[in-house]
């Protein structure tokens, strides 16, 4: 790490890697020491046990520890977001600032538990065109078909028991307990057009953290930094330099 430029971790969602960061990376680069991972069985993580979201949450403070990183600002997308919102919980101390994106502070159990059991059974290939479908709006996957692909093959190349934990921590995640206790400056972000997240889920988050801020954007649906990869590093930026250079956490 180089000392005196903040840290900043990028949190990928579930059946991504960290690739999904590409375009995000360089503005960020900018101003900050940027990390970002594969979460496990994602990616070139191994696929392991995994109890719920404090496990995700352990992760995450691995990585800092092995990094001797002691403050960090948090970005996550998705499962990601809620790992940053619930990290920011557990150990206020160590998180500066937290950008939440297309996330939900809960989620329907069945539905998660239901697609865990078809990737077991099916594989991957069952759910790929269902999900590009909620990933990117209709005109992205028109005007973008090359990322639509490159983000086909992320997802395909998830391992299936990596997806199906996934899914399972999902079925069971619940944050809405650790928002009104959330003392790190919070930017939520949300796609207008995202089926998996809607602008409710992101409204309903952003009302119960104190102070927290909401930003929704037009015509994006629930891969928000591969559809709008600069409005996102322009978001991530703002929200924690904001924070560094007042010296708190909160909106003013």
């Amino acid at each position: 790490m180089s000392p005196g430029r903040p840290a900043i971790v990028l949190l990928n969602s579930l059946g991504t890697t960290a690739a999904m960061w590409d375009r995000v990376v360089p503005r960020l680069a900018e101003s900050f020491e940027v990390l970002r991972y594969d979460q496990r069985g994602h990616g070139n993580a191994p696929v392991r046990p995994t109890t719920g979201l404090d496990d995700l949450v352990d992760d995450l403070l691995g990585v800092l520890d092995r990094r001797g990183v002691a403050r960090v600002h948090l970005a996550g997308i998705s499962i990601g977001g809620m790992i940053a919102l619930r990290a920011a919980s557990r150990v206020p101390d160590r998180v500066a600032s937290v950008t939440a994106l297309c996330c939900a502070a809960a989620l329907d159990r069945r539905s998660w538990t239901e697609r865990a059991r078809t990737v077991r059974e099916h594989g991957l290939d069952a759910i790929v065109p269902a999900v590009i479908e909620r990933w990117f709006t209709t005109e992205f996957r028109s005007r973008r078909p090359e990322a639509v692909r490159a983000s086909t093959e992320m997802l395909r190349s998830t391992p299936r028991e990596g997806y199906a934990v996934g899914c399972d921590v999902l079925a069971e995640a619940d944050v809405r307990a650790d928002l009104p206790g959330i003392t790190a400056r919070t930017l939520v972000v949300g796609g207008a057009e995202d089926p998996a997240t809607p602008p409710d889920e992101q409204h309903a988050i952003a009302r119960a953290i104190p102070h927290a801020h909401v930003e929704i954007l037009p015509a994006v649906a629930h891969l928000a930094p591969i559809a709008e990869p600069e409005t996102i590093a322009k978001l991530i930026t703002a929200n924690a330099l904001a924070a560094e250079s007042v010296g708190e956490q909160t909106w003013t």
